[in-house]
């Protein structure tokens, strides 16, 4: 019995097991056909990836040799170093002359003629004819004034005067009447018929007549007066430029009611500009009227005033007097307005006779001040470096009292690397630094620049180097 159970056991064991081998297998099988799919598009994805990648590096390579190539042939125009072309410089003469030392004084520019346009009547405003920065010219309208009232007030001093005019004709006619009965009486004084008393009494009546005549004709001047000042108050409804300027500000709007002496505007002129220092008194020896200084503004271009006048009052706490000058424009200066600063370079003492150099030509070389002088050789320009010895400061200039020679040009743009006899390359005062022509390498290198920028720009998606996100993106999708 025994026996048969165990059999039946070890069966019952074996079944059990087969049939857990069983899932377990099934399960493995589907588990792998579900992830086929997965790692075959994982691979297929990968395979393009790395054909992508080679294909961008073959053409990275390719772009590299290229440029490189560019960079050789341009290489040729400059060579290494020391074999660079002639280097751009300004120059200067040294010159000789009247020169006279200056001190620098700031002065602001002032208007001769700017005040305020007032009314000079009352009313409401009409319209205003200009804004702010509108160009006028004496008798344009400036603001215009509702009239209505006023053409009312006229017509009624009008009517005052018609009214005692007439009044002197009646008190005229009545004067005449009265003299008339006087002489008839007085030829009744030596007759019986003369009475005295109606004589007095018509003598007043004459005398009467005679004053109120007499205060007719006032009041007709005074009615006439009035007239003239309701013409005038019409006429002044109209508000004009006094003289040529431009509006700077403006108080009034259509609407607004204003009265006698109100500001309307305010108006500057532009050709009546003055400048305006406080000079110390120590240095006015230089100044007279009539004596022309340069003038330099804080930004525009200079300008020369001669001295219109020095006004004989010192300031007590400065030890300065201010000093009036007249500027002289060639051209009209619309970059110069009413309270900018100017420099005024005074003269600090006597004229006399000096080689003088241009201050930019100084450089400092191992604790010497020198400049480089333009010699000309069988092999172009070149430049030459000379100490000098300098003396006083005249404005933009020093005095050389050693080292060079009139006429010589020295470099005033583009010593401060320059070498012993270096060539050189003349350039005009007006010229500027351009890309491409005082700084070779950058120039070569934003040259390239572009053209690599431009070669992007025409390349179709992954053809290029740089368009990295394009090439994965397509190879992602399979392109």
């Amino acid at each position: 019995m025994k026996t048969w159970e165990k059999k039946l056991y070890c069966c019952f064991s074996m079944t059990k097991l087969l049939v857990t081998i069983f899932y377990i297998s099934g399960a493995f099988i589907i588990v792998t056909l579900l992830s086929m799919p997965i790692f075959v598009s994982s691979a297929k994805a990968q395979k393009l990836d790395q054909g992508a990648v080679s294909k961008r590096d073959s053409i990275k390579n390719q772009s590299d040799i290229s440029r490189n190539s560019k960079i050789k042939f341009k290489k040729g125009k400059r060579g290494k170093r020391g074999r660079r072309g002639p280097a751009k410089v300004i120059v200067d003469l040294v010159t000789e002359g009247t020169a006279i030392e200056t001190v620098q004084v700031y002065g602001r520019v002032i208007a001769q003629q700017k005040g305020i346009i007032a009314a000079r009547t009352r009313g409401a405003v009409e319209a205003v004819k200009v804004r702010v920065g509108d160009r006028v010219k004496k008798g344009d309208i400036i603001v215009k004034l509702i009239s209505s009232a006023l053409i009312a007030e006229r017509d009624l001093k009008s009517a005052e005067l018609k009214e005692f005019t007439a009044k002197i004709r009646t008190v005229g006619v009545q004067l005449a009447l009265a003299k008339q009965e006087l002489k008839r009486l007085q030829r009744l004084r030596k007759s019986s018929a003369f009475s005295l008393a109606r004589y007095q009494d018509k003598l007043r009546d004459v005398e009467r007549s005679q004053s109120a005549l007499i205060e007719a004709k006032a009041r007709r001047e005074q009615a006439k007066a009035r007239l003239r000042i309701a013409n005038i108050n019409l006429t002044n409804a109209k508000i004009l430029a006094p003289f040529n300027g431009v509006i700077i500000s403006r108080a009034v709007e259509v609407g607004d009611y204003v009265s006698l002496g109100a500001a309307v505007v305010t108006i500057l002129n532009e050709n009546s500009f003055e400048i305006e220092a406080e000079v110390p008194a120590n240095r006015l020896g230089g100044l007279n009227n009539g004596r022309v200084i340069d003038v330099k503004p804080e930004f525009g271009r200079p300008f020369t005033a001669s001295v219109r006048a020095i006004v004989p009052q010192e300031n007590a706490l400065s030890r300065t007097r201010v000093v009036r000058l007249l500027p002289n424009f060639v051209k009209p200066n619309l970059t110069i307005a009413s309270n900018q600063s100017v420099v005024l370079h005074i003269p600090s003492g006597a004229s006399k006779k000096a080689l003088t150099v241009h201050k930019d030509a100084i450089t400092q070389r191992r604790g010497k001040r020198v400049v480089f002088v333009v010699k000309e050789t069988k092999g172009g320009l070149r430049a030459q470096m000379r100490t000098v010895k300098l003396g006083e400061a005249f404005g933009l200039r020093f005095e050389v009292l050693k080292g060079l020679k009139s006429g010589e040009q020295v470099v005033i743009r583009g010593n401060e690397r320059l070498r012993p006899r270096q060539k050189i390359k003349i350039n005009k005062p007006d010229e500027r630094r351009k890309l491409g022509k005082w700084r070779g390498k950058r120039s070569e290198a934003k040259e390239s620049h572009e053209e690599r920028q431009k070669r992007k720009k025409d390349s179709k998606p992954g053809e290029y180097g740089n368009n990295n996100r394009a090439t994965k993106k397509e190879s992602r999708d399979g392109i």
